[in-house]
């Protein structure tokens, strides 16, 4: 972890040695900012004081700033999904059933995966941007088994376009309602079909 800046180290050695209490209170503040900037991505620290059931002023002793708040949660919803990646274990079995298992995972996250890639906060932290590009190692490596036999696809193409159907799966589910497993099925079909049909 040397190479992390004094944003990573922090949040990695405060929620390290952070226990009882203060740890009980920082996992709250990030859990209600998860659920609530989901819901409503312009909500105020405030609504997620309330959510938390903290107060306005211990939300401001953990995070002095919105920006100090989106910068940890993007490290917290970063862990939790490199975790669900690695619960799906994408490296086992025919690699589409395993990308479904991915995909199924990080629905189950909800849009906040999403969201914490294009907050300012995020945006402007180039070292925390690098950092939220690793840890699907094994999700690539899956999509390359499903893809061996295409030729002529960018370097990077097909990672990134699993990530771009795993954010339209978001927006279908927050904005039309549609139902997971209607998505999961069309993040698929889309992903191993492709959306046009050439016939």
């Amino acid at each position: 972890m040397s190479h992390f800046g004094p944003t990573l180290v922090h949040f990695y050695v405060v929620t390290s040695v952070e226990t009882g209490v203060r740890g009980r209170t920082r996992k709250a503040i990030l859990d209600a900012a998860m659920t609530v900037l989901s819901a409503t991505p312009a909500a105020s620290l405030s609504d997620i004081a309330d959510a938390a059931e903290v107060g306005r002023s211990t939300l401001h002793r953990y995070f002095p700033e919105r920006a100090d708040l989106i910068r940890e949660l993007a490290l917290h919803v970063h862990a939790i999904s490199n975790a669900a990646i690695a619960e799906a274990d994408p490296l086992s079995g025919p690699p589409v059933a395993a990308l479904r298992r991915v995909v199924e995972s990080q629905l189950e996250l909800g849009p906040i995966v999403a969201y914490i890639y294009v907050d300012p906060a995020v945006l402007g932290d180039p070292e925390l941007l690098a950092h939220l590009e690793t840890g699907d190692e094994a999700v690539i490596e899956a999509l390359e088994r499903a893809c061996a036999e295409r030729a002529n696809t960018p370097p990077g193409w097909v990672r990134r376009a699993f990530w771009a159907l795993l954010q339209a799966g978001f927006e279908s589910a927050q904005q039309d309602g549609t139902p997971r497993h209607q998505i999961v099925d069309a993040i698929m079909t889309t992903l191993t079909e492709g959306a046009i049909n050439p016939g």
